[in-house]
């Protein structure tokens, strides 16, 4: 069957709901995979995905990463909530990031202490995931969530946006997004970048060096502007070669260090001799300590090392990395009770609270 050019999406979500509903598709049974209705109604597979969407969103089918897309009803007569939980959400991308499981951490309390149930959801940076438990949230009785997205490209922001401007509940975000009226608490980049900065200079640094990857987002740029004003506050100037904004970010749960260490390593290849770095996290401040150690530089004898989070990490690599110490727990305990304003319709001081840390200062530098 080939469907014309015109409203392919709208004409195959149609084709597929009426088969849906007159039994072609029993309820267990599975559709297709996305390639196969693609070859059938002549289209490509984001088209296919997007008709799929829709009837999810209606409730006939749930689709699962690698099970494929399943039939969970054969009526569009509404079905009661399958549960009354009464909750809150946090929704987040993977409880192996120390920063996030913190987070989700502090939340968990802040619930506890005020005997608020609470539901915890991972979508493995999934962003089509993402979309569908926003859309059936509700079904379980979640009145607000906490989100913690994945968002490693510039194309994750803008579709995560329209996910949100489609939320049913009362949402608190733990990343920048200015301009959409949603409550957000996030870390105080400039102050941690400014404050790891002149640390380095108080210790007689002259040529400082900036690393960062994910560079587009908000909080990086933050970090790489707090490094900025302390350098000219200083009558310092950015080093030659010695800035290195990565865009790319490809976060690995399992090994968190090895993406680092390779940007580390190119890094150390152009920007020529430097007496520091500040990192805008802790994982290339990590990742740059074993790079120098590779390169037959000595930490902080050769190069002072500095990151941001504070994060256990460093000690499990034998790395005693002078940081920027955040309590995520506290940043998760503030989410929780903003969401609690949100519900209660309380007035909010600001749409953006800042959660700033403290210098800890190690071996590195």
């Amino acid at each position: 069957m080939i469907v014309s050019t015109q409203r392919k999406t709208t004409v195959i979500h149609a084709v597929l709901r009426e088969e849906i509903l007159g039994g072609v598709w029993a309820v267990g049974g599975q559709l297709p995979n996305e390639v196969e209705m693609a070859r059938r109604f002549g289209c490509s597979a984001g088209t296919v995905n997007k008709a799929v969407a829709l009837l999810v969103h209606e409730g006939l089918v749930v689709r699962k990463n690698r099970s494929g897309t399943r039939v969970i009803s054969n009526s569009l007569t509404p079905h009661p909530r399958q549960a009354q939980l009464d909750a809150f959400a946090f929704i987040y991308p993977s409880d192996k990031h120390e920063s996030i499981w913190r987070t989700v951490s502090g939340f968990q309390d802040a619930a506890r202490d005020a005997g608020r149930r609470i539901l915890t959801l991972t979508t493995a940076a999934d962003q089509r995931r993402d979309a569908e438990l926003f859309s059936r949230l509700e079904e379980f009785d979640v009145k607000g969530a906490v989100i913690y997205p994945s968002l490693l490209t510039p194309e994750d922001y803008v579709h995560f946006t329209q996910i949100l401007l489609k939320s049913k509940v009362p949402v608190v975000l733990t990343v920048n997004f200015p301009g959409l009226g949603f409550p957000s608490v996030v870390i105080d980049g400039f102050h941690a970048g400014y404050t790891m900065t002149r640390h380095l200079i108080g210790r007689g640094a002259k040529r400082i060096g900036h690393l960062s990857n994910g560079a587009w987002a908000l909080h990086m740029r933050d970090r790489y502007l707090g490094y900025c004003w302390a350098l000219e506050e200083a009558g310092l100037e950015e080093p030659e070669n010695g800035v290195l904004l990565e865009a790319a970010m490809n976060p690995n749960f399992r090994d968190p260090v090895a993406e680092p260490k390779r940007i580390a390593e190119n890094f150390l290849t152009r920007c020529g001799k430097l007496d520091a770095v500040m990192c805008a996290n802790d994982f290339l401040g990590i990742g740059l300590t074993v790079a120098a150690r590779g390169a037959g530089l000595r930490v902080p004898e050769d190069l002072m090392v500095v990151g941001i989070d504070d994060l256990a990490l460093s000690a499990t690599e034998n790395i005693s990395l002078t940081t920027y110490q955040i309590s995520f727990e506290n940043r998760g305990h503030i989410a929780f009770h903003l969401l609690e304003d949100l519900l209660a319709e309380k007035p909010l001081k600001c749409l953006e609270t800042r959660v700033r840390g403290q210098i800890v200062v190690r071996g590195s530098a």
